[in-house]
């Protein structure tokens, strides 16, 4: 048995590396096609609708205005309707393209024309442009809204493939910049440093407490390069990293978009839904928890925590 695993062929050296390599050139060209080429050659969808445009009537110190919480977000989605210079004290009605909405919370007008506080849920409606009329009275205005092309679970399935990608790029380049056998016994070097001066000082032994001062300064160069070469994992991923979340937002419609639904109700980060059961999830919140998720398992995985 023990001759036949002397005898066993191992694999060359760097046939990980290499492997790894080759997942990460091939996840590179996946998500640049999908964010990049994709759209440039995908035409407009023919779901879109607008709705009829009005402009907005001149109230009392000016042109009467509306602004949304949200310009995108998905069917299902709340959004608040804040407005100024619309006729006062009136109840306010909603369009979305070319549907009456229901409205939730404070929808009149006060004494001075504004209004706050006043939200309607996205409904199931083609992805595409649509034009909000905010009626008050005699007043109107006009604001746009757009429904994105992706929503869960697509919109779910992307931004964790997402994630998973570019922690798995973060891991090669770690492997490749980072001298980990290096960096572990530099670990563990320092960590008996600091065992044997805590011994020495509870111990008043200041003989070997000097002796520690001064392998003290060479332990800290040491460990300043290790940190060095991590810093450089940082410095080299930044960038990419960042554009790829830019292009993955400009795709799904927004940071704030919501592309995920939990029956969870996480504080802060799940936010509610016309269902009390179910929770939506941002974007934004839900990249960071599959980037937390992914990359602490990739570390496992790929041995290359600190």
């Amino acid at each position: 048995m023990i001759m036949a695993q002397a005898n066993r062929p191992r694999p060359p050296p760097g046939a990980g590396s290499r492997a790894l390599s080759y997942i990460l050139i091939f996840l590179v060209a996946i998500l640049f096609t999908y964010y990049v080429i994709v759209p440039l050659f995908t035409p407009p969808s023919s779901t879109t609708t607008t709705g009829t445009s009005t402009s907005g009537t001149t109230g009392p110190t000016g042109p009467a205005t509306v602004s949304l919480s949200s310009g995108t977000d998905i069917p299902g989605a709340s959004v608040v309707v804040s407005g100024q210079n619309l006729q006062a004290n009136q109840n306010v009605t909603v369009k979305l393209g070319s549907v009456d909405l229901n409205l939730t919370g404070t929808c009149e007008t006060t004494s001075a024309g504004s209004l706050s506080g006043c939200s309607f849920w996205v409904p199931k409606l083609g992805s595409g442009s649509y034009s909000v009329v905010v009626t008050a009275g005699t007043s109107t205005a006009t604001s746009k809204f757009t429904i994105p092309q992706y929503s869960p679970p697509v919109s779910t399935v992307i931004v964790t493939l997402t994630a998973v990608g570019l922690g798995l790029v973060t891991q090669v380049v770690t492997r490749r910049v980072v001298d980990l056998g290096k960096e572990r016994r530099m670990r563990a070097e320092v960590n008996a440093f600091q065992k044997e001066k805590r011994e020495a000082t509870a111990k008043g032994d200041k003989v070997r407490l000097e002796k520690l001062k001064k392998r003290e300064l060479q332990v800290r160069q040491e460990q300043a390069k290790v940190s060095t070469a991590r810093f450089k994992v940082t410095a080299i991923t930044a960038v990419p990293l960042l554009v790829v979340y830019y292009l993955m937002a400009t795709l799904l419609g927004g940071y704030g978009v919501i592309v995920a639904f939990t029956s969870i109700p996480i504080p802060v980060v799940a936010g509610t839904t016309q269902n009390p059961a179910i929770f939506q999830v941002s974007l934004f919140w839900w990249y960071f928890l599959c980037s937390f998720t992914f990359s602490t398992m990739l570390t496992k995985l790929l041995h290359t925590q600190p």
